[in-house]
């Protein structure tokens, strides 16, 4: 517990704050040249107050006076709009920049990230939380820049009348007091909103994903009752968002109007006590008229500079997260090994043990079959052999070598993997098949791993053949047309190793037939694992595994296995 604590305060310290702005390479002389004409425009503020206060004065006939004022004038709105217009690029290009090192951070991270934070999720991270989190260092060029104007208006202040500027100084304290405590309750409050943020998008997106599930179960009034509830959360971050809002103005406008009142009710006793000239009066009224939206505007600025913080604490937890090491000291070179799980044993977090203690052999070229009831652990050896997550005792063999030291991308490269529920990626069928080809292809390659995959005739029935939209998750296709383009797409990979996971369940028996055809021509001269619960198929295999409650039970041939595997019995009488 404490140990989450000490990792949430790492993420939230201003330490971590500052390497998050090195490490995404922000554009530093945009935010230079912001920090700079911020300068410029509170300088520009304070040239123009002798020129106002001529004006309230009724001086605007004296010689350069018109001329001075109209200079200073234009020159204060040509800084203003240089202002806007640099720190515009800055915020837009900030904005990519981060979002580029954020991506390629999410591409990197391990698997068992996206199974403990939810993928919808991390849509927030790299959306919402960028633009917020990017906003500080702009926040800080205002912050100070205002700074200089409450400083050098006082200055000035203190020169025309030094009693009056000393009274305008015990507001600070209190000032200060309350810029820390509001500035405390906002970081902590916009660290809930964005959390909000990221649960209301996560359920909303599954939700979508799901509608014609949904919809077939009839549970769109259970559905609509769970969006209220995750809305309501969403809804009382942003009262309390909202509260501290309202509350943060009149504590501006308090302070602001207590040093107006200072100056008025001042600045008129010294004038009828004769201590004060009018003029002096109007000029230290001008300068207030800086130093007090001077004040409101660090008031505001440190605000969104703890929103920044609380915005970057999530993307710094993610930034943080270690990623895959893509590089090993084996080099993979042409595969020709057998694969060997040796005393393997796996859990998920700190959950009971999946796999216990497994061994088993994986023979070249040959097909072995994996088969077990569900939650025997099965899809978990293809996630250990996909190198998703580290055994947790144990290692895995390729040959004589430690799969763990092989460089990762020349073994992923080796590995074909085609699921029972084909992921296929919004575009063409043209795009997907090609998909993962990292030498390129040409037309020809396209046309043989879809005739391979048995996939053509029903593509070209299509009246864009290859170019023929497959809609969000291939769902403008059948189920066996979807896991036919995946087999096509694992045939232009040209992989060493083929692992099937359920390749063929939850098909029709033609689909089933056709898809089997595919499958054929892709496992031909392979080394192939394959999890299946068809035992016409697993007795064809050459190998066969029996898992049963993450244990080995049987390992061999089906004639000679058949005979001591209780397990194997089982699943093959339930199909007679």
């Amino acid at each position: 517990m404490n140990s989450n604590k000490n990792k949430k305060n790492q993420h939230n310290s201003w330490k971590a704050f500052f390497k998050f702005y090195k490490n995404v390479k922000l554009p530093w002389l945009l935010y230079l040249g912001t920090f700079i004409l911020s300068f410029g425009v509170t300088k520009v503020n304070l040239m123009l107050v002798p020129y106002t206060t001529r004006l309230y004065q009724g001086e605007i006939g004296k010689e350069n006076f018109l001329k001075g004022f109209v200079i200073w004038t234009l020159v204060s709105a040509a800084v203003s709009l240089a202002y806007s217009v640099v720190w515009g690029f800055c915020k837009i290009i900030s904005y990519r920049n981060t979002r580029k090192v954020l991506w390629e951070k999410i591409l990197r991270i391990p698997v068992f990230v996206y199974d403990r934070e939810q993928p919808q999720g991390l849509i927030s991270r790299i959306t919402n939380d960028v633009e917020l989190a990017v906003n500080a260092p702009g926040c800080v060029a205002t912050f100070f820049s205002s700074l200089y104007g409450i400083t050098m208006a006082y200055i000035e202040m203190n020169k025309i009348y030094p009693t009056l500027a000393k009274l305008i100084l015990y507001v600070i304290p209190v000032a200060i007091i309350v810029i820390m405590i509001n500035g405390k309750m906002q970081f902590k409050i916009n660290f809930v909103v964005q959390n909000a943020f990221s649960e209301i998008t996560n359920f909303f997106g599954e939700r979508l994903n799901n509608m014609k599930l949904i919809k077939s179960m009839s549970t769109e009034d259970e559905e609509y009752k769970k969006g209220i509830m995750a809305s309501q959360i969403k809804y009382k971050a942003d009262v309390l968002a909202g509260i501290l809002f309202t509350l943060q103005l009149p504590i501006g406008y308090i302070v602001q109007y207590t040093i107006m009142v200072i100056v008025f009710l001042g600045g008129a006793y010294y004038v009828r006590s004769g201590q004060m000239k009018i003029d002096g009066l109007v000029a230290f009224y001008n300068y207030s008229m800086i130093l007090i939206p001077s004040f409101f505007e660090i008031v505001t600025q440190w605000q969104s500079i703890k929103n920044s913080q609380g915005g970057c604490a999530k993307i710094i937890s993610l930034m943080q997260e270690e990623e895959e090491k893509q590089e090993g000291t084996v080099s993979m070179q042409v595969p020709d090994e057998n694969l060997a799980f040796e005393k393997v044993s796996f859990a998920y977090d700190e959950g009971s043990e999946i796999l216990s203690d497994i061994s088993f052999i994986v023979p070249k070229g040959k097909v072995t079959a994996i088969v077990g009831e569900n939650g025997s652990g099965k899809t978990t050896i293809f996630k250990l052999l996909e190198r998703y997550y580290k055994p947790k005792s144990g290692s895995l063999k390729f040959g004589s070598k430690d799969i763990a030291n092989i460089k990762l991308n020349e073994w992923r490269d080796a590995i074909g993997y085609v699921s029972q529920n084909s992921q296929l990626i919004s575009g063409t069928i043209r795009d997907n098949i090609a998909y993962g080809a990292s030498n390129g292809y040409t037309e020809e390659a396209i046309i043989r791993a879809a005739k391979l995959a048995n996939a053509y005739d029903f593509i070209q029935s299509f009246e864009k053949g290859l170019d023929t939209e497959v809609g969000e998750y291939g769902e403008k296709l059948s189920g066996g047309q979807r896991q036919r383009i995946a087999i096509a797409r694992a045939i232009m990979k040209d992989p060493d190793y083929l692992m099937l996971d359920e390749s063929t369940s939850s098909l029709d028996v033609v689909s089933e037939a056709e898809v089997v055809k595919g499958l054929k021509n892709l496992m031909d001269g392979r080394t192939t694992l394959m999890i299946s619960h068809d035992m016409e198929m697993v007795k064809k295999a050459d190998h066969i595994v029996v898992i049963k409650d993450g244990n080995v039970e049987a390992q061999g041939h089906y004639d000679d296995i058949i005979k001591t595997s209780e397990s194997l019995k089982k699943y093959t009488m339930a199909q007679v």
